[in-house]
């Protein structure tokens, strides 16, 4: 099965590196994960910076041999490592199961090679940051640093929002990811019109599905995945506002910073999941992939920023001195703070007012209760306008909802001076539906003055009776400054497909029922119980409406 009509191609392996020596790892089970090994010209032993993955660590999807160049020009030994199940390692395909043992093993493998000087960290995105939390959950005592990016230890802040399934996210993870030892690409979209949603796999993988999907949208999430966060292996966690995990990120840094057991740093980057940056308007996006220049850019950018932090605690190299947070002010600069939010900033709060369509963001409570409300029809659904994982390579209009009936907006008068979003914002509100249970979406967008929206932040949250019933909508955090002339809108709704999984209007589950019914919705403005937004900003901004 090499291609289909329906855009689904499976990758070929790629050559392992002629700068690698191949290793097949024995595990404690008799498992053999494949592993290469990259060694710096001179010298030895070296220190090593480990990265375990399951995107072929000889692919271009995530350029391993290059990195380990990179890495091997500074005196870094490099281990890179299929995981079980995947490529060219043995074993079953299990998503998270065996991540913890298998990786105290390859560390315990790699400390016993004479090229080893000891000392291990680790390094990599996404999936392979969380193994790097397995890894330090094994507590092998090699481990001396990790570097996790755009991951929580806990899986489960991917997978769903406050309840509500990450359709879109996870549905093309696991496509792509976790259907066999290979790979797949898609030329397109996948048929999200497909009912019940259980049954939207492609015809290319001949009915199989992925059953870290179908466990995952039915909340059986493996325990494995969510990992406990101990605190006691020095941690620079790199992080991006518009990535799909970064309210996760932000928790797991909290977490191990609050067990003072090791240093625990946290850069929060103007990115999103992959390596795209928001750019001007008018900047067009390069690939790295496919442009020289482009990609020895790409990886001083992406890397330079460990090498001091592994020198030190690797090698004991100089100090580092790097502030517990160092974070982006997006349309401004980097900033520094010792927590987060910083010290130096405080609540601002937008109440929803205005009548049964939506209406404005005004800094003024009405103490009148008031009511809006909207049709949610499961088979017209809000629909997804941004990419999940790469929002920031094309950044979408999002306008186009706005104009939707069962789309609640809120809207701010312009900003007279910048307002400096530093930290997490919420939408408190007291929902009713016509159904026992409902979905609410709330999406934060920037307004230009030339009528364009930006997302900044977005949330979505499972609510369920009696009505009306209390529920905060979490946005996340953000660094962002909104700037004059600009206006904030907050758009409220019951849908957002295929980014999150459909409601059905019934109390059947969303995953298999083939029964929508559409439900009203209702809203209360006001009164002793308003809907409000809450933002926290920098109180150096003198933010005024």
């Amino acid at each position: 099965m090499n291609s289909s009509a329906h855009g689904a191609v499976r990758r070929p392996f790629a050559d392992v590196s002629s700068q690698a020596k191949p290793y097949a790892v024995l595990m404690r089970d008799g498992i053999r994960l494949a592993t290469d090994v990259y060694l710096p010209e001179r010298g030895g032993p070296w220190p090593v910076l480990l990265s375990r993955l399951p995107y072929d660590k000889c692919g271009d999807e995530c350029f391993m041999p290059r990195i380990a160049q990179w890495f091997t020009e500074r005196g870094y030994a490099v281990v890179v490592q299929d995981v079980r199940g995947k490529i060219r390692s043995d074993g079953p395909l299990a998503p998270f199961a065996n991540e913890m043992l298998d990786g105290y093993d390859t560390l315990d493998w790699i400390t016993g090679q004479r090229w080893c000087a000891g000392q291990v960290g680790m390094f990599g995105d996404s999936y392979f940051a969380w193994t790097q939390w397995a890894a330090a959950a094994s507590q092998h005592p090699a481990l001396r640093a990790i570097a996790p990016r755009v991951v929580s230890a806990d899986f489960g802040d991917i997978v769903a929002r406050q309840g509500v399934f990450a359709l879109e996210v996870c549905a093309l993870w696991a496509f792509e990811t976790w259907v066999d030892e290979a790979l797949y690409d898609y030329d397109g979209q996948l048929d999200w019109g497909v009912r019940p949603l259980a049954d939207v796999v492609p015809t290319a993988l001949g009915g199989r599905r992925p059953a870290f999907l179908h466990d995952a949208a039915r909340g059986n999430l493996d325990p494995a995945a969510r990992l406990p966060v101990r605190g006691d292996v020095p941690a620079l966690q790199i992080g991006g506002w518009w990535d799909i995990v970064q309210h996760g990120q932000i928790s797991t840094w909290r977490k191990s910073a609050q067990q003072h057991r090791a240093p625990q740093f946290l850069v929060m980057d103007a990115t999103d999941h992959g390596w795209t940056y928001l750019r001007a308007p008018g900047e067009p996006y390069v690939d790295p992939r496919a442009d020289p220049a482009a990609m020895r850019q790409f990886l001083d950018a992406y890397l330079e920023p460990m090498v001091p932090f592994f020198d030190h605690f690797l090698e004991g190299h100089g100090s580092y001195h790097a502030p517990p947070v160092r974070w982006m002010l997006t349309h401004d600069t980097w900033h520094e703070s010792q927590t987060w939010p910083p010290p130096e900033s405080t609540s601002m709060v937008w109440y929803l007012d205005g009548g049964s369509s939506g209406g404005s963001l005004t800094t003024t409570e009405n103490p009148v209760e008031r009511h809006a409300g909207w049709l949610h029809d499961p088979g017209d659904p809000v629909p997804s306008l941004s990419h999940a994982y790469h929002p920031l390579i094309e950044p979408a209009d999002e306008n186009a909802t706005a104009e939707r009936d069962d789309v609640l907006v809120f809207e701010s008068a312009p900003v007279r001076e910048p307002i400096d979003l530093a930290g997490p914002a919420d939408v408190p509100l007291r929902l009713s539906s016509s159904c026992s249970s409902t979905h609410i979406m709330a999406r934060l967008m920037d307004v230009a003055p030339d009528g364009t929206a930006f997302r900044i932040l977005d949330g979505a949250a499972y609510v369920s009776g009696p009505w009306p019933q209390a529920v905060t909508v979490e946005l996340g955090s953000t660094g962002y400054r909104v700037r004059p002339r600009h206006r904030l809108r907050l758009e409220l709704s019951s849908s957002e497909f295929p980014r999150y999984i459909l409601h059905p209007g019934t109390e059947s589950d969303p995953w298999t029922s083939q029964d929508y019914r559409a439900t009203e919705q209702k809203l209360i403005l006001g009164g002793a119980y308003p809907a409000r937004l809450r933002c926290t900003v920098l109180t150096t901004c003198g933010a005024r409406l």
